[in-house]
């Protein structure tokens, strides 16, 4: 595989360029780059298979730079020092997200999520999620998979500790996804589903009844049943009888 390291800072292309070399031999580096503004012109001529792409670079960060070159078939792995861009780097649905100092497991198991991945032929479809307020689909990663899922035919969210199961209309099996519920929550920012539990993001239109009781549930589709916390009772009464 092809790959173009991109990151102001010198000695951070200079490990990763050792790291590379020494870990994923099946890698071969074809570009350095320490100034986005450089790069932009090398990407649209030449397609590697991975972009290791900075997030913090001055004059243009990672992700204006994803804007700017429009159509792009490459992987992407975001390199950074900084966690709060982990969000951000699941809406432009890049491959993986490497917090530095690299850590030589996690970049081989990058690589290897690479190399197995399908390519994704516009970074508009990756970045359209920055765009709008209410997408129309998702791209979830799932395993080495990456899975559109049309945001109308989500019905529910579960939290299961560090990941999340989305259970859908057309699918008998939840896909279980390694983020948390709020970072779905994030993610889908759409008015129409609402939280009657913390484990729980559920959508409005899919809700077919309320049991009430000392432990009141609704009832969604697909039989699906949700819990309802008491601090969230007259809340969700409110909601769905207004």
């Amino acid at each position: 595989m092809t790959a173009v390291i991109i990151d102001d800072e010198l000695h951070c292309t200079d490990v990763m360029q050792i790291l590379l070399t020494k870990h994923c031999p099946e890698v071969n580096i074809t570009g350095i780059f320490n100034e986005s503004i450089q790069v932009l012109d090398y990407l649209r001529h030449h397609q590697p298979d991975i972009l290791f792409l900075d997030i913090e670079m001055p004059q243009m960060n990672g992700f204006d730079l994803l804007k700017k070159l429009g159509k792009i078939t490459s992987r992407i792995v975001f390199t950074t020092a900084y966690d709060q861009y982990a969000i951000r780097a699941f809406k432009f649905n890049a491959i993986d997200y490497l917090l530095k100092p690299i850590d030589k497991a996690e970049l081989i198991s990058a690589v290897k999520k690479s190399s197995s991945a399908p390519s994704i032929e516009a970074i508009h479809h990756l970045h359209y999620l920055s765009q709008t307020d209410l997408p129309e689909k998702i791209l979830l990663p799932i395993g080495n998979e990456i899975v559109f899922v049309q945001v109308k035919d989500i019905i529910c969210c579960e939290a299961d500790g560090s990941y999340c199961r989305i259970y859908t209309q057309d699918l008998k099996k939840p896909y279980l996804l390694s983020k948390t519920l709020r970072d779905i929550e994030e993610l889908l920012n759409n008015p129409g589903f609402f939280r009657p539990h913390t484990s729980w993001l559920i959508k409005e239109s899919y809700i077919r009844k309320i049991v009430k009781g000392d432990a009141m549930e609704i009832i969604m589709a697909e039989d699906i049943r949700v819990p309802v916390s008491r601090s969230k009772r007259q809340e969700v009464m409110d909601k769905l009888l207004r």
